[in-house]
């Protein structure tokens, strides 16, 4: 009978317990209040050896990253803004897309003393999207980014998928 509803005495952070913080290259930092959202992963394809039809070895793979975040239309100006202060130019356009930079996510659980930290590494901007609507929601835009790495940092060591 006890173990019907199991105890709940954990705490998992919310929205409002992470900090995000974006480190451009050679730029700006920038302490990112104004995301509505942020999304990232990691995925290993690895190559197989078969003999009569099962599989007898695999290869250590290659690991692809992805990751995209959603901002209001202040923090996505912001974001432009600090690009555009170290992105080369072609005539009179900043080329924001060629600049590197890195994400920093940051979180601690209520109760614990440990800092949760996720490292989106070498990132650059490839799209944006915009989706406006009649109403009073706040104005966002959707950005995808093309991270080198996505790491997990725990006791100072980066936590990789390979």
């Amino acid at each position: 009978m006890n173990q019907l509803y199991p105890a709940l005495n954990d705490f998992e952070p919310s929205w409002a317990d992470i900090a995000v913080t974006t480190t451009v290259y050679d730029g700006a930092l920038l302490e990112n209040t104004d995301i509505s959202a942020i999304s990232w992963g990691s995925t290993v394809e690895v190559g197989e050896r078969t003999s009569g039809g099962r599989v007898m070895a695999r290869t250590q793979g290659s690991v692809s990253y992805e990751a995209s975040m959603t901002l209001y239309r202040g923090g996505y100006r912001r974001l432009l803004k600090a690009l555009a202060e170290v992105a080369p130019t072609r005539g009179n356009q900043k080329l924001v897309s060629l600049v590197g930079f890195d994400v920093l996510i940051q979180h601690t659980p209520i109760g614990e003393t440990e800092i949760y930290q996720t490292k989106i590494k070498g990132c650059r901007l490839l799209s944006s999207s915009n989706d406006n609507g009649e109403g009073n929601d706040p104005d966002k835009v959707e950005i995808s980014l093309n991270p080198l790495e996505v790491v997990q940092i725990i006791d100072g060591a980066e936590i990789a998928m390979i």
